[in-house]
């Protein structure tokens, strides 16, 4: 079965999160979101808004574009 694209976007983000050395808490912050949306987003359960990710984006200090290489 394949995995679906915003479960696929939040695993991403998660790695992403974790290589920076970020908790969920933290980037929450940083992004002005809240950690519980984070974490939903995180693990596919919700889709993001894209003003959503480009706020994680932006917070993560890359451009949104690049949160999606390698999909």
């Amino acid at each position: 079965m394949a995995i679906s694209f915003p479960v696929r976007l939040g695993r991403r983000l998660s790695d992403l999160r974790e290589k920076r050395g970020l908790s969920q808490t933290q980037l929450a912050d940083m992004a002005e979101i809240g950690r519980a949306h984070l974490s939903q987003i995180e693990n596919g359960a919700v889709a993001a808004r894209i003003d959503t990710l480009y706020a994680i984006a932006q917070a993560l200090e890359m451009k949104l574009e690049e949160m999606f290489r390698g999909f």
